[in-house]
């Protein structure tokens, strides 16, 4: 059942939400199991069409037992979305390298959302080794969501900014998702001073001009670096956003805070691609 990147089904139609549709990756891990229920979870919430993708190399040389086993971890993905109510699954296997294919997918439309299980990100082994998620985190051009864990209920939603144009991008985006997932969303922002941040917090409630200002909370971080106070508040939120800025060019290289976010944090985190 293996199919070519252009083979991947067209949204007819435009689902209201931040995001049109939904790409997950999936190797039947447990990682990617967890990938998948949430990525049904957020499809449910948005009302949009799910393509579970399974991706093998073999440098090229077709292997029925590899055709067989991505046939079975997809089908097993489109079972476990069909059971969580998304309206509309699809399924594709590709022979190739994961990370650019699924990119390649999903940048084929906009507004698509790319889920895929996070585990390898902190793992200096699996980055040299080629890890997916690593190359997903680095070159994507569309929004990810790296998943770590399924909450028992969406309840709140850390969304970090500096104050900058770009994570002004990511807060927004993660508002709109917070709001469709019923969850409440916190500003959160490192400062050297609470009022630092306080000022910080309030400048940007009063720029990004959502429909309910009064529904955010108000997160602080003060005492350490602003990747370390990410990543030490993780525990507070289902699911951590921050914007890509940095996560490319000498700005990675130089360990920006998304970087280092990126590769340490523990829960659920959307790397909001803020480079449109």
């Amino acid at each position: 059942m293996g199919h070519s990147a252009a083979d991947l089904p067209s949204i007819g139609e435009r689902h209201m939400g931040c995001y049109q549709r939904i790409i997950v990756g999936t190797n039947g891990s447990e990682s990617a199991q967890t990938a998948v229920a949430v990525a049904g979870e957020f499809a449910v919430r948005l009302d949009i069409p799910v393509t579970a993708v399974s991706v093998w190399k073999d440098a090229g040389r077709k292997s029925g037992t590899d055709a067989e086993w991505a046939e079975q971890a997809t089908a097993a993905a489109a079972e476990t979305l069909t059971a969580a109510g998304v309206p509309e699954v699809s399924r594709t296997e590709l022979d190739g390298a994961a990370g650019a294919l699924l990119l390649e997918l999903a940048e084929q439309e906009p507004d698509t959302l790319l889920v895929i299980g996070g585990g390898s990100l902190g793992s200096s082994k699996a980055r040299l080794l080629g890890s997916t998620a690593n190359h997903v985190s680095h070159h994507s051009q569309t929004d990810v969501v790296f998943t770590s864990k399924v909450p028992k209920r969406w309840t709140t939603i850390g969304l970090t900014t500096d104050g900058s144009a770009s994570s002004l991008t990511a807060v927004r985006r993660g508002y709109e998702l917070a709001l469709a997932l019923g969850a409440r969303p916190f500003l959160v922002t490192s400062a050297k001073t609470d009022d630092d941040g306080a000022e910080v917090l309030i400048d940007v409630e009063g720029q990004i001009e959502v429909e309910d200002p009064e529904l955010f909370g108000r997160d602080v971080l003060t005492g350490v670096p602003a990747a370390e106070a990410i990543c030490n508040s993780a525990w507070k939120y289902d699911l951590v956003v921050i914007g890509n800025r940095g996560m490319s060019g000498p700005a990675r290289l130089l360990g920006s805070v998304a970087n280092k976010v990126t590769h340490d944090i523990d829960t659920n985190l959307l790397l909001v691609n803020t480079t449109h």
